[in-house]
């Protein structure tokens, strides 16, 4: 038998969720079907219901054998990316805010399971992990798209923070380098569709049930050459949405050669950064080199 303190890493989770995240190496059928042997008490009181929620302090009791509790888990142990340095903006005992580098995936996925921003994060914080609980991303970028990623380092501050999220309370800028000269602010409202053979986006003006409302808010910062750098303030967060909302005011951001850019300098991919994310008083920023750099090149 075996007894776990539920805490707050782990409270307000659904109980078969919880249980499919501890017993990480059986299958979900049997978990359910523990579930309805009754061999799991909560706070000396025999469970079938799954689907209660685990609170703080709640005593969890499995009435297995040692043995066979530990032949249905897998323990966490992090993967060594190849890189191990993070451009770390702030720390505390919540948030872990980075400067991700273009190239590097927020998750892992089929592609790439070992470097990935997620991946140097567990690594960095392996005392946090647990088979229950990792840090993870409250927010993701493209690959080639930099800037501000921001991780909760509890469960606790993934909720609270990915609320926040969804109830748009969070002020989200990136910077664009684009093709022309752009002279006036606007903003692009529509639909967005995603073509997900070609992994690419269109926006339009009706609604449709596979559409997804898009905002964006944009402004020019300075214009050098046949350029300008511009300020969009995403209001919500689609996939591509700021590099097909730039297509479509005749804008393509420079190196975006999906969406209308063009190559230049070597740049085959788009000069986008998420430069500032304001999360409720506390305002995060992180430069970018590579537009930084782009500017000095061209003016």
């Amino acid at each position: 038998m075996r007894k776990i303190e539920i805490t707050k890493n782990e409270s307000e989770q659904r109980l078969d969720r919880f249980l499919l995240k501890y017993f990480n190496d059986t299958t979900r059928s049997n978990i359910y079907k523990l579930i309805r042997k009754k061999v799991f008490k909560i706070n000396g009181k025999r469970i079938t219901d799954e689907q209660y929620f685990l609170q703080e302090n709640d005593v969890l009791e499995i009435f297995l054998s040692e043995e066979s509790i530990e032949a249905m888990i897998k323990p966490f142990v992090p993967v060594k990316p190849e890189k191990i340095g993070l451009d770390i903006v702030y720390e505390d005992d919540e948030l872990l805010v980075l400067n991700k580098p273009k190239g590097l995936l927020t998750h892992p996925d089929k592609s790439e399971y070992k470097n990935t921003l997620a991946t140097m994060v567990h690594f960095y914080l392996k005392d946090l992990c647990t088979n229950t609980f990792r840090p993870a991303p409250v927010h993701r970028l493209d690959k080639n798209t930099s800037g501000v990623v921001i991780f909760a380092k509890t469960y606790e501050a993934l909720k609270k923070f990915n609320a926040l999220m969804r109830d748009r309370a969070v002020e989200k800028y990136y910077l664009c380098i684009v093709h022309g000269k752009l002279t006036k602010a606007g903003e692009v409202k529509g639909y967005l569709i995603k073509d997900e053979v070609a992994n690419k986006v269109r926006i339009v003006s009706h609604d449709d049930d596979e559409a997804k409302y898009c905002h964006s808010k944009y402004k020019p910062i300075k214009t050098f050459g046949d350029y300008t750098l511009v300020e969009v303030e995403l209001l919500t967060g689609r996939s591509h949405q700021i590099r097909a909302s730039m297509q479509l005011i005749g804008h393509s951001i420079v190196g975006d050669y999906k969406y209308g850019g063009r190559k230049i300098d070597g740049h085959t991919n788009q000069l986008l950064h998420s430069y500032r994310i304001i999360l409720e008083d506390k305002v995060f920023e992180a430069p970018s080199l590579e537009i930084e750099t782009f500017i000095s090149n061209h003016q």
